[in-house]
């Protein structure tokens, strides 16, 4: 077993963890649709996570040839899965059956956009900190506006204000991964 594959075995359980949360909090609300009332808004933040969750995972190839690593630089790394495995378990009510996800959205959820800013923070700062790369590159230059446009939604319950940033913050998510990272090799 490489040293990159031992780290990944850590990274690769909470991303698993997150996509299973997604993933049955999914299967819940379809269960229970006849008695919840979904909310568009809620289901593409549900995407938003899911994307996100693999895209960390997905990127981390980059790091399969680095031969030293520091304690720091494992937490550091972790903290962005970590972030999005909380939001994974934060995004769905309990109980989903006789749940408004429009009032969930604008209600509990905030707090999910506080660890997304943590996330995008610890993602950004990952590589220039842990191993000493640009901190200026294409690859952050979303960053900084997805750390104020998720501030903004953990601040904010306006309704307009949501429908705009959320898709627009799933549309630059895809374009980052479609952009950057389509595809990797050995």
């Amino acid at each position: 077993m490489t040293l990159f594959e031992y780290l990944m075995v850590l990274v690769s359980i909470i991303v698993g963890l997150g996509v299973a949360e997604i993933l049955t909090g999914v299967a819940q609300q379809l269960r229970c649709r006849a008695t919840s009332s979904g909310y568009w808004l809620h289901s593409c933040g549900v995407v938003l996570v899911f994307l996100a969750l693999l895209q960390s995972w997905w990127e981390l190839w980059d790091l399969h040839d680095i031969q030293e690593w520091h304690f720091f630089g494992l937490v550091l790394m972790l903290i962005a899965p970590a972030s999005l495995y909380l939001i994974s378990h934060l995004i769905f009510p309990e109980p989903v059956r006789n749940s408004d996800f429009r009032e969930y959205y604008y209600g509990a959820m905030r707090p999910i956009w506080w660890l997304a800013v943590i996330a995008t923070i610890s993602s950004t700062l990952f590589h220039p900190v842990a191993f000493g790369s640009d901190f200026v590159n294409w690859d952050n230059a979303s960053s900084p506006v997805l750390v104020f446009g998720f501030i903004v939604l953990g601040s904010t319950r306006t309704p307009a204000i949501h429908s705009f940033l959320v898709p627009t913050f799933l549309a630059l998510l895809i374009w980052d991964i479609v952009r950057w990272h389509p595809s990797f090799s050995a």
